[in-house]
This record gives structure tokens, C-alpha cells and sequence, in this order.
């Protein structure tokens, strides 16, 4: 079923502008934020398992506090299989990690400790900036390969305009994913780390992959013709990329949601922001980037389809 994409601007536009702001609400007000895990904050990350009976959940929890102490900011995320259990919280010393292995065995449980990963509150800032300079250089890094790899599009289009269209979607993309988790940070026990900003990478990656490919369509048909009306162009564009980028962004959130259910929960986050990543990823590249780069074009004219 065709209908009329670019005839809906406003509302495709009016309905991203309310979850950007909801999204920044979110990031911003009191409570609320990143959840910001260890790899930014500092801490110490521990993996136990255990090889016949496994101590419950609350258990953990409460030998935990009892031998290291109670004002550490203590996680305790259960693996699935209930074997294994990752332990999150402030700077744990080698002392206090065998006084905790020490208090679990009192407990009449074999605790074998399978990994300590621990970041310091200075590298952690460092990791928070780094991070950010990351995601801004390959935000910027795209606009200019985009801008670079139109710049022979006909008709008198300024090809900045195509790398400008990109970068406002991947904005759009990463406060939407920001806001989603500031969100999940207040009412579950989710944390952003060092995956999570892969997570952002990957989606920027997919989500410039699926805008190419409608801009790619558009600058073709565009080639060895006098265009009047600049917006049905786009549009028959858009309609004929439709199937790809749906087909390819589902396949992808498909198997994404199976990692959801069946994987461990160490990667839920990652998994997570990849998949909502890419469905906002691919809402944002057919209804923002083609209607701003129409609306951007002088000559455009956005009226409904016959």
C-alpha cells in the first residue's frame, strides 16, 4: 500500500521533535540521566560462579555487604543458567575480593572467581570524553564523506545539503537512544558502558547506510532530467528503497531480539540499544532526511500524490 510520505511532514517532524524533547527531559531532570556504568564512573566489575549449589539472588547481596560493605553501590545481575553472577560495584581492592570469596565459602558455597575488571575513577572520565569525542568525530567524519560523495549531483543541488539531512537524522538518532536508556536507567537495573557506545557507532554505521541508499536512488534519478517538482522525485524515491531498508532493518532486529531472549544478560544493554537503534535508524532516514533535504531544496514542493 502507497500513500503520500512527504505530504506528512509536519507530522513525522512534529512527532520526532516531542520524543527529542521528551528525550531531554529525561537525560536532564533530576533523577533521571545515563545510567552511567564503571567503565565511566569507576569500579570494580566481579564474575563468580559457582559449580553445585548456587546462593540466591538476595543472598549474594547480603554476604556482599556483610564483607566488603554496604555503601559500595552494589549490582548483582544473576547469568542466565543461574550459575554465575556478575558483581558491580565502587573500586572492590584484591583484600576485599578474597575476604568476599572467603565469606561466600563460610556460606557453605564454592565460589570460583572468573574475572575482575576494575576502571579508576580518573580513567573513567577519561573513557566518558573519549566516548564523546568518538561519536562527535564519526558524526562529523560522515557529514563530510556524504557531502563528498554527492558533491556531482545534478540539478544545482548543494551537496552539503545531503550531509546536513544525514547528520540532523544521526542526531536524532542518538538523543532518541540516550533518552530511551536515561528511561530504562530509572526503573530497571540497566547501566551504559563501553558496548553501549558501540552499540551508538553501529546504529550511526546502519542508520547513514539506509540514507545513503534513498539519496543514492534520488541522485540517479535525477541524472539527464529537468526536474519540476523536486519532492515527487523524492518521493518515488523513497518508495522504491522502501522494501530494501524495511527488509534489511527487520532481519536485523529480528535476530537482535533473539540475543534479547537467549543471550546472556552481561550483553542485554548492547543488544538492546542495537535494537532500538536500528528501528529508530531506519524511522529517521525515510522520514526525516529525505523531507528536510526536500524542504532544504529551494524549488521543493510538498503536496500530495495523485
Amino acid at each position: 500500500m502507497r500513500f503520500s510520505i512527504l505530504s506528512k511532514t509536519r507530522i513525522w517532524f512534529s512527532f520526532s521533535i516531542l520524543l527529542s524533547l521528551v528525550s531531554l527531559f529525561f537525560l536532564f531532570a533530576p533523577g533521571f540521566g545515563l545510567p552511567l556504568g564503571i567503565d565511566f564512573t569507576g569500579g570494580t566489575e566481579l564474575e563468580i560462579s559457582f559449580v553445585n549449589t548456587t546462593p540466591p539472588k538476595e543472598k549474594m547481596t547480603e554476604i556482599f555487604d556483610t564483607a566488603v560493605g554496604a555503601d559500595r553501590g552494589l549490582k548483582v545481575i544473576e547469568e542466565q543458567g543461574g550459575r554465575t553472577f556478575l558483581l558491580r560495584s565502587h573500586l572492590v581492592s584484591p583484600v576485599e575480593q578474597v575476604k568476599l570469596l572467603e565469606a561466600i565459602k563460610t556460606q557453605n558455597f564454592v565460589p570460583t572467581l572468573e574475572r575482575v575488571s576494575s576502571v579508576g575513577p580518573t580513567l573513567g572520565v577519561y573513557f566518558k570524553k573519549q566516548a564523546f569525542w568518538a561519536i562527535s568525530v564519526t558524526i562529523l567524519a560522515i557529514v563530510s564523506f556524504v557531502a563528498w560523495a554527492f558533491r556531482s549531483v545534478p540539478q544545482g543541488i548543494s551537496s552539503w545539503k545531503f550531509g546536513m539531512a544525514t547528520v540532523v537524522a544521526l542526531l536524532h538518532d542518538v538523543l532518541l537512544i540516550s533518552g530511551f536508556f536515561a528511561v530504562l536507567g530509572r526503573f530497571i537495573d540497566i547501566e551504559v558502558d563501553s558496548l553501549f557506545v558501540t552499540a551508538v557507532l553501529t546504529v550511526l554505521g546502519f542508520s547513514v547506510h539506509d540514507t545513503i541508499v534513498v539519496f543514492d536512488r534520488l541522485r540517479e534519478n535525477l541524472k539527464g532530467k529537468k526536474v519540476k517538482d523536486f519532492s515527487l522525485l523524492a518521493e518515488n524515491s523513497l518508495w522504491q528503497t522502501m522494501g530494501r531498508s524495511l527488509h534489511t532493518s527487520t532481519s536485523a532486529v529480528l535476530v537482535l531480539v533473539a540475543l534479547l531472549i537467549m543471550g546472556p544478560s552481561s550483553i542485554f544493554a548492547f543488544v538492546l540499544a542495537l535494537a532500538f537503534g536500528i528501528v529508530v535508524g531506519t524511522y529517521s532516514s525515510i522520514l526525516i532526511a529525505v523531507p528536510l533535504l526536500v524542504i532544504w531544496q529551494k524549488d521543493a514542493h510538498i503536496g500530495s500524490l495523485d
